[in-house]
């Protein structure tokens, strides 16, 4: 992917009220890169609208299951104006403050489950990037009172499939058309 560093700070700026910066965090993979953490701000709407533009059309495919994720300027003002309680988005990025993954909760309104989802650049894939988002989620999440986390996908996503039976989510169902997965965190 294009590099995506000067569209938004690295370390934000001025951080919305609520902004938990306890979640930021520097991580070395397994082999041995950087990848850095941290809760997606506002001003990340043109890394968002850039990653739609410029990605891998096959990992926003499996990502939004759709041909074509919805690049209105509403839908990517919903997608970086997070309440960092019921929801939490992080992103991912290299030691160059390049993005190379996102993740996400959508609670449910009684926070009795939250819907999650995560993308990363396919040349990050399989490398330790997308355990270590959905991983950043679990404490927010579990501190926000959310009883189980619900994975949503494409039955021929074998990599989310792998990457949620690592996570130990469960109860593998066919709804809809899409395979469904849950782990319960209280």
């Amino acid at each position: 992917m294009e590099p995506d560093a000067g569209l938004s700070p690295a370390t934000p700026v001025n951080p919305p009220d609520g902004y938990p910066a306890e979640l930021e965090r520097v991580l070395t993979l397994p082999d041995g890169a950087t990848l850095r953490i941290r809760p997606i701000v506002p001003d990340d709407i043109e890394r968002i609208r850039h990653a739609f533009l410029v990605g891998d059309p096959d990992a926003i495919r499996r990502r939004f299951l759709t041909g074509a994720p919805p690049t209105g300027e509403g839908h990517l003002r919903y997608l970086v104006d997070i309440d960092y309680h019921r929801r939490l988005a992080i992103v991912g990025m290299d030691a160059h403050g390049n993005s190379i993954g996102v993740a996400r909760y959508e609670g449910t309104e009684d926070l009795a489950s939250a819907e999650i989802a995560v993308i990363v650049e396919p040349d990050w894939q399989r490398r330790g990037v997308g355990l270590a988002l959905i991983k950043a989620l679990m404490p927010p999440a579990i501190r926000a009172g959310i009883g189980r986390f619900e994975a949503m996908y494409a039955p021929d996503n074998r990599a989310v499939a792998a990457l949620l039976e690592i996570l130990e989510f469960t109860d593998r169902r066919m709804e809809d058309g899409l395979m469904v997965m849950t782990l319960d965190l209280q």
